[in-house]
């Protein structure tokens, strides 16, 4: 055993001595040439063209180790030398880290040891936002930072963003796949692409669907049509199925938004989705479904279940009149609205928004302070959903301004769309 060992200590000493004198070949004025130059002559000594093969790939191998080396080794140095000069606490440390967001998190955790393991602490991911004007998220970091948050983790944000220099109108596709994703410190093959498939959220079923029960705020932007409805082991498609499966997991959820990548999905609540969301989420006071096919009557089940909704945008539908609005002001629901989005809806009726604004100027909707009913295709008519007008004679909008001046009115219409549309 000695014997051993102290056969252990030479070669020790000797890989040591090999490496020492090796380095110090990197103060020559002319490394990379004199490798070359070694390298070939070694090749043209060598008894077959096998054995060359072999020499030049134990070159590769031996390259290769000595830049993970010394990459292990920097980050090593590096974490000596942040624990070190590092003035804050933990604690302290911990606090800050927990306010930025999570693609910084992520590149922190990347940085040296010392900072990857304050930025494993749940507590730092409790809201994650991976939100990206671009595809650069897949399935694989979505499962690590959410396992990383644990039972700490109260809001999650996902999907594509357009960023300051794209148009409010479009967005980059969430299948785009040439884009860098995000690593946040875990190895990944090159097969992961950087889009989300219908395996993005199946990590909030962890523990039973603790991870999903704790949940305060869910927001998914500009996803397509996904098979899977993730909270759920079933393989329907349709944010109806999602729909369910947060009224049956995410009881305390607050806030909820759904903007589809497109205008024009098909219709995918029913009734009974819309009622079960209203009894499974008694909390919700904020929700956001845009771009998506709903009908007024299953809107009014929902404005008028939801006894503490503030915040309600269908902006961008394609169904919508505004007939869910009528003797709404008034009742619990609609009372407490402070913030109404119907920008853009397809069939948003110049008569229901009329009546909206008469129903302001009389007392109703008393909290309401934000409402935007532009529309950059005109308001439609009574009777006739293909045609649309705007016409400002019925349309009381200074009246509102007289009666509520702090209420923020957004009434943008296309100026050629004063009459009748032939």
């Amino acid at each position: 055993m000695d014997s051993r060992l102290h056969n252990n200590d030479n070669d020790d000493n000797h890989v040591d001595h090999v490496l020492h004198d090796f380095l110090a070949l990197s103060d020559l004025p002319s490394l990379s040439l004199s490798l070359s130059l070694s390298l070939d002559r070694l090749l043209q000594s060598s008894a077959s063209l096998s054995d060359g093969d072999h020499l030049v790939d134990r070159a590769f191998t031996m390259g290769s180790i000595l830049l993970e080396v010394a990459k292990h080794s920097y980050r090593n140095r590096a974490s000596v030398h942040n624990s070190l000069t590092w003035p804050l606490p933990p604690d302290l440390t911990m606090k800050v880290f927990s306010l930025v967001d999570t693609s910084s998190l992520c590149h922190a955790a990347a940085t040296c040891k010392l900072f990857r393991n304050w930025a494993k602490d749940p507590f730092c991911y409790s809201h994650i936002d991976l939100r990206t004007p671009v595809p650069k998220v897949n399935d694989a970091l979505v499962a690590t930072i959410i396992h990383r948050a644990g039972k700490a983790l109260r809001s999650l944000m996902l999907g594509v963003v357009p960023d300051a220099t794209t148009s409010s109108g479009s967005c980059q596709p969430l299948s785009d796949t040439r884009r860098k994703c995000y690593s946040c410190g875990h190895k990944r093959s090159q097969k992961d692409s950087c889009h989300l498939t219908r395996c993005c959220l199946n990590p909030l079923n962890a523990d039973g669907g603790a991870l999903g029960a704790l949940l305060r705020k869910l927001h998914l932007y500009n996803i397509g049509p996904m098979d899977s409805p993730s909270l759920v082991e079933t393989l329907d498609v349709e944010l109806g199925c999602i729909l369910s499966s947060v009224s049956a997991n995410c009881h305390l959820i607050e806030r909820f938004a759904f903007a589809a990548s497109t205008t024009g999905r098909n219709e995918i609540l029913n009734i009974q989705t819309c009622s079960h969301l209203v009894a499974g989420c008694p909390h919700l006071t904020s929700l956001s479904l845009r771009g998506i096919r709903i009908h007024d009557y299953k809107v009014r089940i929902l404005v008028k279940g939801f006894q503490k909704l503030k915040y309600l945008d269908f902006s961008r539908s394609v169904s919508i009149t505004g007939s869910f609005l009528r003797n709404l002001g008034n009742s619990n629901g609609g009372n407490f609205l402070e913030f109404l989005n119907l920008r853009d809806c397809m069939h948003l009726k110049e008569m229901e928004v009329a009546r909206l604004l008469t129903a302001i100027i009389a007392g109703n909707f008393k909290s309401l302070v934000h409402l935007d009913i532009s529309n950059r295709e005109g308001l439609g008519l009574r009777t006739d959903r293909q045609h649309t007008c705007y016409s400002s004679s019925i349309m009381p909008v200074k009246e509102v301004l007289d009666t509520r001046p702090w209420m923020r009115l957004m009434v943008d219409y296309p100026s050629d769309r004063s009459n009748r549309d032939p």
